[in-house]
């Protein structure tokens, strides 16, 4: 069976919407001082809700688009709460201790604020989008 053509605007809106909900996933973590990994169960669900407002394909593409899009709210929230952390204190914003933060102290400062636990939970979340994204 072939997969749809969908537009190419549809899956930029998927990518803006995953970044959109790392974006929010870093405001929480700004009122709370937390890292919150159960939000990756809600990117899960937002990732399933993207898919079926945008008419994204469902099947392999779509438990694939639902992964990337855990995936891509994980690695960029972790990125600007670990930048938070360490520009926040010094009173830098975030794009500036983004361009200040070297990829060896970001992956550093990741690897420090995920346990098994919070990977767990991220994995969990990613094969959670990756199964409704499927449709079955």
């Amino acid at each position: 069976m072939s997969v749809p053509q969908v537009s190419f605007i549809r899956w930029f809106f998927f990518v803006v919407m995953a970044i959109a909900f790392a974006a929010a996933w870093t405001v929480a973590f700004s009122f709370t001082h937390r890292t919150l990994p159960w939000l990756a169960l809600l990117a899960a669900v937002d990732a399933v809700i993207a898919l079926r407002v945008l008419g994204l394909p469902r099947g392999r593409c779509g438990a694939i688009a639902g992964a990337i899009f855990v995936a891509i709210a994980v690695v960029l929230s972790s990125l600007a709460i670990a930048a938070i952390s360490i520009g926040g204190p010094a009173g830098f914003g975030l794009v500036e201790s983004l361009s200040r933060l070297s990829p060896s102290l970001a992956w550093e400062l990741v690897r420090l604020a995920n346990g098994l636990p919070q990977l767990l939970v991220y994995v969990v979340a990613m094969e959670l989008a990756a199964w409704w994204g499927h449709g079955r």
